[in-house]
């Protein structure tokens, strides 16, 4: 995989750089930032729907399903430690898929990469220098 590279931009906000491709992530005005993106939680959070919506979109091209899947998320939180502790995920599919191919359809939203990250979740080694 290509390297990802985080450098501040203000004060609390920071960019996320992958080859070309650079996404913001700030606090909210409430946290403390500028809200001049979305928070590291949520950009976690919107990875798993964008992967959802990426392979369920290519199941439904591939069955010759047209029409656009949308993802819609909502995120409980907890403390001690601070974390998600849910994440609650609408599919939205393009009319005139068959009941019985929604149990196809929820395996596919399910085998994504980060759906899988998240119920594997994988060591994390961090070096401070």
């Amino acid at each position: 995989m290509d390297l990802i590279s985080i450098t501040r931009k203000d004060a609390r906000q920071f960019e996320i750089g992958v080859r070309a491709h650079h996404v913001s992530t700030d606090l909210s005005e409430k946290e403390g930032g500028g809200d001049k993106g979305p928070t590291p939680v949520e950009v976690m959070a919107g990875s798993l729907g964008a992967c959802i919506a990426m392979m369920v979109q290519s199941y439904c091209l591939k069955h010759g399903y047209e029409g656009d899947v949308g993802v819609s998320m909502t995120l409980e939180m907890a403390d001690s430690p601070k974390r998600v502790s849910a994440i609650v995920i609408d599919v939205e599919l393009p009319e005139g898929i068959p009941a019985d191919r929604l149990p196809a359809i929820r395996r596919v939203a399910e085998f994504c990469p980060v759906h899988e990250t998240f119920k594997n979740p994988p060591r994390v080694d961090i070096d401070i220098s």
